[in-house]
């Protein structure tokens, strides 16, 4: 096996492409294996990029083409099914007012594709149809084996390779039959309660950009957006007993859920009918949504990223967000390694890996909480969360509420130390600077 510090990265979502252009910011050797067959796809899905995201993008130099395609987010509304609005307050502005960056509302697409056709040397360094079926490591290296019968070699394998992750359940088996037998007990911990039905829509006329829109009801939740290109919708349903089962519905399932909630009312004056009679049927999904986090996020030269460790139902809006921020601190923890120790022996790569999840775990285990109570408040799967949905949070202060539960979590997120850069600021400061920048202004990092 090679002792060159190459790290292969399972997976060119917009976390695993992300953490390429944190390598090539790094000097590092790398590769990524997707295994689809292109790179840029559409798959009814749209996101939110959050200030501490938007400020990762800044460092890379990808902010302003984000800000040229996404929509600038400022406000959101509740509706009922029937479509009558019971609360609307200013969710997004506030933030640009504290952190210097917008919230921007884009499709899951967009951000690939940006991230992609930025990428430093992507023809060489992306690899699509590549699979990954199984890992050898040692004290020197590891072995990625792909579907077609190539062998892929470095001193780590990062795994963004998602919910399903297959590097996840290599590692679990690695770990079982280790003298430590540390991995976890079953090789999918991740329990899925909710269904999701994604898609976008052509714009219709009258829209408000930047409007974000959620549907509140018993046991269905619906979210849209229009973008500056499309509508972005989705609809979270209960599922009737918890599952474990890996599932991806079928085009005549997808048909039959979507006449089951036809009437349901996305936008005030719209009706997802409205919305599915333009929609193409190849820009929309229909999947389980899993939750849940895992104890264990590495095993010897294996390391996981993103929706492998932490997942979440799309309600909160932070499983992106999230996952950008743990590449980010994960490759500030390899970069000090191979600064002490360009080999990378098992001893650096333990205490890099090890510091990784202890710095991000209790922010993600955070999250992914809020994530699963917000989704079963909105879903009103009890009385109470009716009534505090219906009744209470109208009559709250809701833009000192999402302060006071999230700009803890956007100021005290982590930029790559080893970039330097001129960060947009706001009334609230960044609690976390580039270590080398925090040090030519003769300050300390937080």
């Amino acid at each position: 096996m090679t002792n060159k510090p190459r790290v292969i990265v399972a997976g060119a979502g917009p976390v695993g492409l992300y953490t390429a252009h944190a390598l090539a910011k790094a000097n590092v050797d790398f590769v990524v294996l997707e295994q689809q067959s292109e790179i840029v796809r559409y798959r009814g899905a749209g996101t939110v990029l959050l200030p501490h995201a938007c400020r990762l993008m800044d460092q890379i130099g990808l902010y302003t083409r984000l800000e040229e395609i996404a929509a600038r987010m400022h406000s959101k509304s509740n509706i009922l099914q029937n479509g009558q609005e019971f609360c609307r307050f200013h969710l997004f502005d506030p933030f640009e007012d504290h952190f210097g960056y917008a919230c921007l509302g884009l499709s899951r697409s967009q951000l690939i594709q940006v991230l992609y056709e930025s990428l430093p040397e992507r023809e060489s360094r992306v690899k699509t149809n590549a699979r990954v079926v199984d890992i050898e490591t040692d004290a020197s290296g590891v072995r990625v084996h792909l579907a077609d019968g190539s062998i892929e070699e470095g001193a780590i394998i990062i795994g963004a390779d998602g919910v399903h992750s297959q590097t996840r359940t290599i590692m679990n088996r690695l770990a079982r039959d280790s003298s430590s037998g540390a991995g976890e007990k079953d090789d999918y911990p991740m329990v899925a309660s909710f269904k999701g039905l994604f898609a976008r829509s052509r714009l219709h006329e009258g829209l408000e950009t930047g409007l974000f829109v959620e549907t509140h009801g018993s046991g269905l939740v619906t979210q849209s957006t229009s973008g500056k290109d499309y509508i972005y919708y989705s609809v979270v349903r209960a599922l009737p007993t918890p599952t474990t089962v890996q599932r991806k519905y079928s085009a005549q399932e997808m048909e039959e859920e979507a006449k089951s909630i036809s009437e349901i009312y996305i936008f005030p004056g719209i009706k997802f009918k409205d919305l599915w009679a333009t929609t193409a049927r190849t820009d929309a999904t229909f999947v389980n949504l899993e939750e849940g986090i895992i104890d264990k996020w590495y095993h010897g030269r294996i390391v996981l990223l993103g929706d492998t460790v932490h997942k979440m139902t799309s309600i909160n809006g932070l499983g992106v967000n999230t996952g950008l921020q743990s590449a980010a601190v994960l490759i500030n923890q390899l970069h000090d390694a191979l600064r002490s120790n360009p080999d990378l022996p098992n001893e650096a790569i333990e205490k890099a890996f090890h510091s990784y999840q202890s710095i991000q775990e209790p922010s993600c285990r955070a999250i992914v909480k809020m994530g699963m109570e917000m989704t079963r408040m909105v879903t009103w799967s009890t009385w109470t969360a009716w009534f505090f949905d219906r009744y209470v949070i109208p009559w709250m202060n809701m833009e000192n509420q999402v302060k006071t539960q999230m700009h803890p979590f956007v100021s005290n997120a982590y930029a790559l130390d080893f970039v330097p850069f001129e960060s947009k600021v706001g009334q609230t400061p960044w609690n976390k600077t580039p270590k080398f920048q925090a040090a030519e202004q003769g300050t300390e990092r937080v």
